[in-house]
């Protein structure tokens, strides 16, 4: 069992990431509906209001160091956040009113000690974060199933519906963790990890299939990672050495990081474009950096 410190630090950090990437997928859903799909974009505007207030939650019971942490990290807000959302609002219209620079104030700014009753606010929140979990999840699966019947049309991939899925599904199993506070242990760990490699493989095959038809190269080297974090999945099936495991892990998630990077960029600088909007860009990278974050964290205090 994780003493409460720790056991606050894993809570907040999943909270935030995942309450953050919840109201990201709400955002792309409706962005990607026709406006005689109403019922779905005013449906997911709703849901994404309640991860906002799950993260808005997350931010107010952080202490100091782990708010400077979250920063560092770029689990929440990474450095390209504000100019993809101004991209995302310019090429559709729309203001999305996610207030990036005052979160950035807020975290900026946190006290150093945490309240007496954090704990049971934080088991509150996990509560919050299961309901919102099942209300999302039972909503992308209406979508595809809805999609594959030809009675509702996005211009998101149908998979990518099951790839938001599967990503929420993660935050399902350790919120489940967390609320019977139990902490990582080895197993636990490599699963985590089998999961987020096979929602790595999976974002390299969106770049691709998103990708305009005039960069070769980085459709090659998108399907580089999607061949590796294969590969990479197959290992985590069949060899137990979490230490020779994590050092592989997070040789090639940097390295993909790194390509991350340089898309956005291509992409902020307008050259090279996706047909999606900008914001599924910048959770791909979030997804790379609490993953990331997380599993540092393990080792340096394994």
């Amino acid at each position: 069992m994780p003493n409460n410190k720790d056991f606050i630090y894993q809570a907040l950090v999943n909270h935030l990431y995942f309450g953050g990437t919840i109201r990201n997928f709400c955002t792309t859903i409706g962005l990607t509906f026709y406006k005689n799909n109403q019922d779905y974009i005013d449906r997911a505007i709703l849901l994404g209001y309640e991860a906002t207030d799950i993260v808005n939650m997350a931010i107010s019971y952080m202490d100091q160091k782990l708010a400077s942490e979250v920063l560092k990290q770029d689990v929440y807000i990474t450095k390209y956040t504000k100019d993809i959302l101004l991209l995302t609002e310019k090429l559709f219209g729309v203001n999305l009113q996610i207030s990036v620079d005052n979160d950035i104030k807020i975290l900026k700014n946190k006290n150093d000690e945490y309240s007496d009753d954090v704990v049971s606010k934080i088991n509150d929140l996990t509560e919050k974060g299961m309901l919102l979990v099942n209300k999302f999840n039972a909503f992308v699966k209406e979508i595809k199933l809805k999609i594959d019947n030809q009675e509702l049309f996005s211009y998101l991939y149908p998979d990518f519906f099951n790839y938001m899925y599967e990503e929420i599904s993660v935050y399902g199993r350790d919120l489940e963790r967390i609320r019977s506070k139990k902490d990582y242990t080895n197993f636990y760990l490599n699963e985590f990890k089998y999961y987020f490699n096979e929602l790595l493989k999976k974002s390299s095959e969106y770049i691709r299939g998103f990708l305009d038809t005039t960069h070769q190269d980085i459709f090659d080297m998108a399907s580089f990672y999607v061949n590796a974090f294969d590969k990479l999945t197959e290992n985590y099936l069949k060899n137990n050495d979490s230490l020779i495991l994590f050092a592989e892990t997070e040789k090639l998630v940097i390295n993909y990081k790194n390509f991350v990077f340089n898309n956005i960029e291509k992409l902020l600088n307008r050259e090279l474009y996706f047909i999606t909007p900008p914001i599924v860009l910048d959770n791909f990278l979030t997804n790379i950096n609490a993953y990331l974050f997380i599993i540092k964290s393990f080792y340096k205090n394994d």
